[in-house]
């Protein structure tokens, strides 16, 4: 497992176009301001990857609750 890397407010503001190209290559940094976590900064394509499967898993919750509710659903194939 991946270790959780924080950096505070201070440190990042001058190492942001560093830590840019970190994360653009691996893991998100959490930004902390006053022991709190305060934001993510991740790359480009992690976020992508992960909107993505939001988007899927709302799609999935839609199409149960439809079922649930006795609503008929047809394959994305028959709706083209």
């Amino acid at each position: 497992m991946t270790r959780i890397r924080t950096v505070g407010m201070a440190e990042a503001r001058p190492k942001l176009t560093q830590y840019v190209d970190e994360v653009s290559r691996g893991d998100p940094i959490f930004i902390v301001a006053k022991s709190q976590m305060k934001a993510v900064l991740m790359g480009i394509d992690q976020y992508n990857d992960m909107v993505e499967r939001l988007e899927d898993l709302s799609d999935s919750l839609a199409i149960m609750e439809a079922k649930l509710e006795g609503d008929t659903t047809i394959p994305f194939e028959e709706y083209l």
